[in-house]
């Protein structure tokens, strides 16, 4: 009687973990969160903020997971779903306070796609210029 209850236990705490652990793989990685400054192809400049499971456009906040994380051709990026539509943030460079956030056209291949914003965690980006270095 007692190894029954006592292998139930370890079940429940190994279901427990799991979901735990499931849940917070949902959550945005820390490469990605902070402070971005952004510009889109308008030359419109925005502070994009993203937190946990949040992001926050110019103070417009939105839910989001994120889907998918890896490396493409020694590319970095990072899947996000926001109300259904999917997102990423690619890391065209070694450099970490420079990224590129993308509509992709599929979920196949998550680097290519409609560049909405060009990002910078210290400055300002040019979108024009970040278009011309690394969407060749």
């Amino acid at each position: 009687m007692k190894i029954k209850k006592i292998k139930y236990i370890i079940c429940s705490i190994v279901s427990l973990l799991t979901v735990v652990v499931l849940l917070s793989g949902c959550s945005g990685s820390k490469k990605i969160q902070g402070t971005w400054n952004a510009q889109d192809g308008s030359g419109q400049n925005f502070t994009i903020i993203f937190n946990n499971k949040k992001v926050s456009v110019n103070g417009k906040e939105y839910s989001y997971t994120q889907t998918a994380v890896g490396t493409q051709n020694g590319t970095n990026y990072y899947g996000i779903t926001q109300n259904g539509k999917n997102y990423s943030i690619i890391f065209p460079d070694k450099n970490e306070d420079v990224a590129l956030m993308i509509e992709p056209d599929s979920t196949d291949n998550y680097l290519k796609g409609k560049l909405l914003y060009a990002m910078n965690k210290k400055r300002t980006p040019d979108y024009n210029s970040y278009v011309k270095k690394y969407l060749k």
